[in-house]
């Protein structure tokens, strides 16, 4: 009996006898394994991007963003004397519920800030003291506002970490002033750092808060209110609910409580984060099915093309099957060898695929900005895929070989 050794041995030889052909054969199974690399690292990274934001926002927090009305609806508002989303909808819902424990609210205040003979790029922030802590936001440096700044009304401000670089360099920024809107405001803390990955396929579009300069919302509030209108008005208020199973539930709560006090009118949104990760989920789903069944294809067409090859091959090579026979090899022995030449093939190809699979994710990152992350799981699962196509559609060929008639091989011309 021949060692499996030496058939493997055998098969290699066959393959490098062959090179272009057994190139031309892998192709199939290359593009097919490359597009499952490739899919399984786009999914992964959209799916850590997601999480990454979620955390970012909070699993049991609710937004409540305002909405701009136009034509008949912002007429209907009008008459029903809603202004949008206010600093009062943010007490009415912080008194009112129990299992709460934060309500932040949030005023963008388009306004210029100086620093000397320096304009800062960023973004001022009326809020409160409950910002930190409903955010999981911190002040690195210095402290963050205070239930005091808010009561008085202070002029003072907490800087992004990108707002410090670009206004202080290296100076330690906490005491010194800046300007706000002509107003001077003094600097009581600089923000920690922290690190946005955001691409085309992310959940939520997020604002750099890096570059954000955050002052008292009843500073906002009295010094820069632009709309005469919407006096107390906020753009954002975000909840920080105690427990996570309670989220969707508070949700609902705080939508009657804002349908009371809004007169009906659909001036504002609740988005629930978890709820966003769970929809983006299903999203990704659907997404890998689409993208499985097109890899699932070009292996089946790779798989098709190795069977056709390898039954030409055993064809060609039937007499050289005959002579094995006569010389002591039995069925199991080319039945071994023709298998192994099959799944060294694809197993060739799927080592190919695996490369090009994680250039095109490198490509897909760099080119369209999409988090990609090649996992060990997506490689075993490539490979595996690749050498059971080889298996699989390599196995009757070799079965035809094995059951030739030794004579009647030695008889083939």
């Amino acid at each position: 009996m021949q060692y499996y050794s030496e058939s493997l041995q055998i098969g290699i030889k066959s393959i490098l006898v062959h090179k272009l052909r057994s190139l031309l054969t892998t192709l199939g199974v290359i593009f097919g394994v490359a597009a499952v690399v490739s899919m399984l690292s786009i999914g992964e990274g959209a799916k850590r991007a997601a999480i990454e934001q979620i955390k970012l926002l909070g699993t049991n927090n609710i937004r409540i963003n305002h909405v701009k009305l136009v034509g008949e609806q912002a007429e209907l508002a009008e008459k029903k004397l809603s202004r949008g989303l206010s600093h009062r909808d943010g007490q009415l819902i912080r008194a009112n519920l129990p299992n709460i424990s934060g309500v932040a609210p949030i005023k963008f205040v388009e306004t210029e800030v100086m620093m000397r003979n320096k304009e800062s790029s960023g973004r001022v922030i009326g809020t409160d003291h409950a910002y930190e802590s409903v955010t999981n936001f911190h002040a690195g440096e210095g402290r963050f506002i205070t239930p005091l700044d808010v009561m008085h009304a202070k002029r003072v401000c907490v800087i992004g970490s990108e707002i410090r670089q670009e206004l202080f360099g290296r100076r330690n920024p906490v005491g010194r002033r800046l300007k706000i809107g002509g107003t001077w405001f003094m600097v009581v803390g600089v923000m920690e750092s922290r690190t946005l990955k955001e691409g085309n396929a992310s959940v939520i579009k997020l604002r750099n808060i890096n570059k954000d300069i955050y002052i008292p919302i009843t500073t906002a509030l009295k010094r820069f209110a632009e709309d005469e209108a919407r006096v107390n008005g906020l753009e954002e208020i975000a909840v920080q609910v105690t427990h996570d199973e309670q989220v969707v539930t508070t949700a609902q709560i705080i939508k009657r409580i804002l349908d009371r006090t809004h007169n009906g009118v659909s001036d504002y949104e609740i988005i629930i984060p978890a709820e966003l990760l769970v929809q983006s989920q299903k999203t990704q789903r659907v997404f890998n099915i689409v993208m499985g069944s097109i890899a699932a294809i070009s292996l089946l067409v790779g798989g098709i093309g190795i069977m056709n090859i390898m039954m030409a091959s055993v064809t060609e090579r039937t007499r050289e099957i005959g002579i094995r026979r006569a010389m002591g090899a039995n069925k199991k022995d080319i039945l071994d060898q023709f298998l192994n030449e099959t799944v060294l093939i694809s197993a060739t190809g799927g080592l190919i695929g695996i490369i090009l699979g994680a250039a095109m994710a490198k490509g897909i990152n760099v080119f369209a900005g999409w988090e990609t992350v090649i996992s060990f799981y997506s490689v075993i699962v490539s490979f595996g895929i690749s050498a059971a196509v080889g298996i699989v559609f390599g196995l009757y060929p070799a079965s035809q070989a094995a059951q030739m008639d030794p004579i009647a091989a030695l008889r083939f011309e």
